[in-house]
């Protein structure tokens, strides 16, 4: 689902920390930094990234000066009085807790803490590949093969001990289930566990952004095979366990879930990383949609952090409290209409292309997102790796869409169109209600409908149940953004082994990005990639509307908060932090 960018975005680069180990038989991959430069004509290597032409900006990560009092109490109440208790509130709740399933953004607060996997990605404003549950990694002259050795020490929630064996079973176990972010794993070819302590990942072919896939939080972290095998039922793989409870080995363990109320997490004594002299002993995590209500609690001391406030009236009333801190990041999560193209009339590429003129890019960046936002220019948001600028843009423009309804055989329009928004996400409803307007002039009743996140995550599994349009955000899985174009745009990966909720279909599209799936050429590959997206973008699966900031809140109490670009707003990292 989904990579951030701080405000510093000229200073941007991705560092390839590689280590090696003993292996002979490889040859280790050497640590690059690729200075910024001004923006390229074409896309640059996919594991380093670029600064933007024009993402959108975010001041220092710094709490405003107050202009006026606070028109709330203060003091702390309740659990959020207690230093070792971190109460966090969110507005939707997160799926499935088993991580090889899990796929949204709300599963960060749970992926980030109780899981961990080989590696992982750390910085604000780059993202450098550091070792995780592996100490070291090597990767052959030939880029199909890399060889971890595995951290000493380490154990699981029940107790067992990190091994090869337990790695291998894991990604066995995601590429088994074919869920979640399966469709970056593909390309390995299979799993040797050389010893207890080395695990060998052998590719079916060379894939250069192998090592920053298993930087993502989805997908590629290690449950203990021990915890998951004693509760596994009718050959579901420990599924159904899993999905309310954990097997990782992070700093915290979760103790309880309450469905679209609160996940609560513990610390983990025994953990591998040690612990400092302040830390958080519990972690609640409160599910709240209603944006007003987590101004009110930020405000009374009721909780410490709030993330996803959608209104910026709370948001900007928040920023002048001197209780409270408003940290503001440009990031490359985008938002989007998402287009069922199997379902009439949006089956006809012309009606498709006509909503994406008939969109108010401008009035939705500035007017709804008051400026924390800028239109999307292309199919990904710029300032990372990978990204490629089609040769147009739609711009609203009602007449060239009413040209294009009537090529299309609909003349004056005369159908509707169901719109969905998910619940908690009230910036959507009012894009929707913005967008309806103009549609009425085109003579498109556009419907506008809200919908739980698991119902819709339960309907978009296949293209009949999927609705017609929904608006969405998506992150990339991490920083590469040609991740998000085969994630999303390749037929083979629909929904529920893949990110295509479009049902999109171009053989040729598929041909090309199969290509470039595994060229090495630095430049057939930005020709196939530009190629791509030139087509994708004409195809018009989707409307591409922005690419947003993201802003965080927390009580000035809260210390040790650190954005992370490869982790988004929801992968705070509660190891780190505690409470003044």
């Amino acid at each position: 689902m989904k990579t951030r960018l701080f405000s510093t975005l000229s200073t941007f680069v991705i560092l390839l920390s590689l280590v090696s180990s003993c292996a002979p038989a490889a040859t280790p991959v050497p640590a690059t930094t690729v200075p910024p430069t001004t923006a390229p004509t074409s896309a640059p290597a996919p594991a380093t990234a670029v600064p933007p032409t024009q993402a959108p900006t975010a001041p220092p990560a710094t709490s405003v000066p107050p202009t006026e009092a606070p028109t709330a109490a203060a003091g702390p109440q309740g659990a959020a009085s207690d230093p070792t208790t971190l109460i966090v509130l969110t507005p939707v709740d997160t799926q499935t807790l088993d991580p090889a399933v899990n796929y949204d953004f709300s599963g960060g607060y749970l992926l980030r803490n109780v899981y961990e996997g080989l590696v992982k990605a750390v910085g604000s404003n780059e993202a450098k590949i550091t070792p995780a549950l592996a100490e070291s990694w090597q990767v052959s002259a030939d880029g199909l093969t890399y060889t971890f050795k595995l951290r000493s020490g380490v154990k699981f929630h029940d107790g067992t001990p990190l091994n090869a064996d337990a790695v291998k079973y894991s990604f066995d176990r995601l590429l088994a289930l074919k869920m979640g972010a399966v469709a970056n794993f593909t390309s390995i070819d299979k799993i040797e566990v050389v010893d207890d302590a080395t695990v060998k990942f052998i590719l079916k072919a060379p894939f250069t952004s192998f090592l920053l896939a298993l930087t993502s939080m989805w997908g590629p972290v290690i449950v203990s095979p021990t915890a998951v095998k004693a509760h596994e039922s009718k050959a579901d793989m420990g599924q159904t366990w899993l999905a309310e409870n954990d097997a990782g080995t992070g700093p915290y363990k979760v103790e309880k879930w309450d469905r679209n109320q609160q996940l609560t997490l513990v610390r983990n004594p025994d953990y591998w990383g040690g612990w400092g002299s302040k830390y958080l002993e519990k972690i609640i995590i409160r599910f709240v949609p209603e944006t007003t209500t987590m101004r009110l609690m930020i405000e009374k001391g009721d909780a410490d952090i709030a993330v996803g406030m959608s209104s910026n009236e709370d948001l900007d009333a928040l920023a002048k409290n001197p209780a409270v801190v408003v940290e503001e990041f440009s990031a490359m999560s985008i938002r989007e209409v998402r287009l069922n193209t199997t379902k009439k009339p949006l089956d006809d590429v012309r009606v498709r292309q006509a909503l994406a003129y008939s969109f108010d890019y401008d009035q939705a960046a500035n007017a709804i997102f008051g400026g924390h936002a800028v239109r999307l220019d292309s199919v990904t948001a710029k300032g990372v790796a990978g990204y490629y600028k089609p040769s147009f843009m739609y711009t609203k423009d009602l007449a060239k869409a009413k040209q294009l309804l009537a090529d299309a055989g609909h003349p004056g329009g005369g159908f509707s169109l169901d719109y969905i928004w998910i619940s908690g996400l009230d910036a959507d409803r009012q894009i929707g209600e913005m967008w309806q307007a103009d549609l009425k002039t085109l003579g498109i009743d556009l419907k506008i409908q809200e919908m739980p996140l698991d119902t819709w995550w339960t309907a978009q599994g296949n293209a009949e149940t999927a609705p017609q349009m929904m608006m969405g955000s998506w992150g990339l899985d991490y920083a590469d953004a040609t991740s998000q174009i085969w994630l999303m745009y390749y037929s083979g990966n629909f929904p529920p082994s893949g990110s295509n909720y479009f049902y999109y279909k171009n053989p040729k599209v598929d041909k090309l990005l199969e290509q470039a799936r595994t060229e090495t050429d630095q430049a057939k590959l930005d020709q196939l990639y530009q190629s791509a997206v030139e087509m994708i973008y004409t195809d018009a699966p989707e409307v591409w509307a922005l690419q947003t900031n993201e802003r965080i809140v927390h009580r000035a109490v809260v210390m040790g908060y650190q954005y992370n670009l490869s982790y988004y707003k929801e992968g705070i990292d509660f190891s780190q932090m505690y409470k003044r």
